[in-house]
């Protein structure tokens, strides 16, 4: 039900996307043999704004299409 309203949708967003980067920076730092440092620049870094403007979007049209489908 998260994806029914946009506060709750940003909410859930965020979470999930946390939860990918917390999993995923530290594995490529130690798949890569790189630092904890190198790894944020290059496995968080260059995705931030991807991952926002995807986020935006979705709280936009999630929410609006189940207020259409629910009529």
């Amino acid at each position: 039900g998260a994806d029914r309203s946009v506060p709750r949708m940003a909410g859930a967003m965020l979470l999930g996307e946390a939860i990918i980067y917390a999993i995923g920076v530290p594995y490529l730092a130690l798949a890569a043999d790189m630092s904890l440092t190198a790894a944020v620049a290059a496995g968080l870094t260059p995705f931030l704004i991807g991952d926002a403007l995807k986020a935006a979007l979705a709280m936009g049209v999630l929410p609006t299409a189940w207020k259409f489908l629910d009529r």
